[in-house]
């Protein structure tokens, strides 16, 4: 590897500060110990070399940064229940080896279908123990999900926007 690229990576993961600003107040300078830049564009492609070796699981894996979604398809709720939650077992295990902290809080359950009378079905898929929340319309990278894939609440939503900013486009 070239030395110019590996002290350009030095420098964007070392010696970082930052401080917080609430109101008029503002904390000290602190050292920024882990983590990557958030919005560098370097970023997501050094998470992406860095889990790399990913644990192999059951179910199909989706990866954009740090946003993972782990999708299975199943002939049962049960079946489902049980891919999903021996997947966030490794999932969680790989993190803990790397020095990664998995969200069991930003962590959700969705289930995709067509079978009405499981509509109000919930996910039951625990990661360390921790019930994860089930989510009617998860959001993965800014689109809103429903279980039929209408994307009904996307567009409701985007129309929404769209209109309490109709005037700047007059």
């Amino acid at each position: 590897m070239e030395p110019w690229f590996v002290n350009l990576i030095d420098q964007l993961i070392r010696n970082r500060r930052f401080r917080v600003h609430m109101g008029d107040d503002v904390s000290p300078w602190r050292i920024q110990a882990n983590g990557l830049p958030q919005g560098s564009v370097l970023a997501p492609t050094l998470f992406n070399l860095y889990t790399n070796d990913l644990p192999d699981t059951l179910s199909r894996k989706f990866i954009y940064a740090d946003d993972i979604c782990c999708a299975v398809q199943c002939r049962s709720f049960t079946e489902m229940e049980s891919s999903l939650s021996i997947d966030t077992s490794r999932m969680a295990e790989y993190c803990r080896r790397w020095r990664l902290k998995p969200s069991a809080a930003k962590t959700v359950t969705s289930a995709f279908h067509l079978h009405n009378a499981s509509a109000s079905r919930e996910l039951k898929v625990s990661m360390d123990g921790q019930l994860l929340k089930h989510e009617r319309f998860p959001v993965y990278l800014g689109v809103t999900l429903d279980r039929t894939l209408s994307y009904r609440q996307h567009l409701q939503k985007t129309a929404a926007k769209v209109k309490t900013r109709n005037n700047l486009l007059l």
